[in-house]
């Protein structure tokens, strides 16, 4: 497992260039130094040096589900019948492997994880969890939640609580 990492202080500029790379991640270096009152350089510069932090972690488009073939998705809540590290660290690492599982969460609470499937169909989502417990991850139950609509998704992380933290503005 990896080690949580230590948060990187953020200034000011740091917090426009990723409010406005959120909002738009095909946003041009140039309109982006424009957008946060920076030069070019500067801009391309704090923008590298986030990215080499690892706070920006890459950059993505976001499809449309019922677009590209009408998937469902599935919220899957997890319990194993084993709570040792090795255990978790089995689980963890194997379920990498699943194309399937878009998102997966350590919970805690009842639960042990929480994921996020993808589907073509309620059937194919059962071969894929009758699947996922004949691999031998050392599932003891889970939960199948259905997602009937997207009501909010990939929403932006809000940065404002952290603009409220820095001092002088610049």
């Amino acid at each position: 497992m990896k080690a949580k990492p230590n948060p990187v202080r953020l200034d000011a500029w740091d917090i426009r260039i990723l409010s406005a790379i959120q909002s738009d991640g095909r946003i041009s270096k140039t309109e982006l130094a424009k957008r946060v009152h920076l030069s070019a350089s500067a801009c391309s510069d704090r923008l590298r040096a986030l990215e080499a932090a690892g706070i920006i972690e890459g950059f993505y488009a976001r499809l449309s589900p019922a677009l590209i073939g009408g998937m469902i998705f599935v919220m899957v809540e997890v319990v194993l019948d084993r709570h040792r590290l090795e255990d978790q660290r089995h689980f963890e690492l194997a379920i990498q492997e699943f194309p399937e599982i878009l998102d997966c969460w350590a919970i805690g609470g009842r639960i042990d994880y929480l994921m996020r499937v993808a589907s073509l169909s309620m059937a194919a989502y059962q071969d894929f969890m009758e699947g996922l417990l004949r691999a031998g991850l050392g599932i003891d139950q889970y939960y199948s939640l259905v997602v009937t609509k997207p009501v909010k998704a990939n929403a932006p992380i809000p940065l404002s609580a952290l603009r409220q933290r820095q001092t002088p503005k610049p």
